[in-house]
């Protein structure tokens, strides 16, 4: 479903965003060499991001970093020094691109998901995506849902982005 949601999505780019690698650029000039190679591969295997994967996700980091409130839960995330945040952070940069380009695979997805937002309740309902004691509330409330889901999305990014020292 999420498949067939996300290839019917648009995406549109930021101008004055600086391109991956660039000076000011949030994902590092020597990631970005190691996930685009000009033949497209990382030692062989296939690229981790596109281009425009790293273009989009410096657009969301550039603009996390003007977000006070953005800024303070990056400050917890790393000073926290949870077990989980640590053992997450022996990952190899690629997974952690791996993680970041899924979930921003899924903000995009879901532009187009909630352009019903009764449809989705349901939708996300079939998928098990929505845990049982929320339903009757996202049912009621499907703006709720919609909300929610961005912020988990958003969170997970930018947690993600903390453990890949991308952020």
């Amino acid at each position: 479903l999420f498949v067939v949601l996300f290839s019917a999505s648009h995406t549109s780019a930021q101008f004055g965003v600086p391109k991956a690698g660039e000076e000011g650029s949030a994902v590092p000039d020597h990631v970005l060499r190691e996930t685009l190679k000009n033949d497209g591969t990382v030692e062989g295997k296939a690229s981790v991001i596109s281009e425009q994967d790293a273009v989009d996700m410096e657009a969301i980091l550039v603009e996390a970093r003007k977000d006070p409130k953005t800024m303070e839960m990056v400050e917890k995330i790393k000073n926290e020094n949870s077990p989980e945040l640590i053992e997450l952070s022996k990952l190899p940069k690629e997974q952690v691109l791996i993680g970041m380009k899924e979930t921003l695979d899924n903000l995009k997805l879901i532009e187009y998901l909630f352009q019903d937002k009764e449809k989705a309740v349901i939708e996300m309902e079939k998928e098990g995506m929505i845990e049982k004691g929320h339903l009757k509330k996202y049912k009621k409330n499907p703006e709720l849902l919609e909300e929610d889901t961005r912020r988990g999305l958003y969170f997970n990014f930018i947690s993600l982005s903390v453990v890949g020292g991308f952020i």
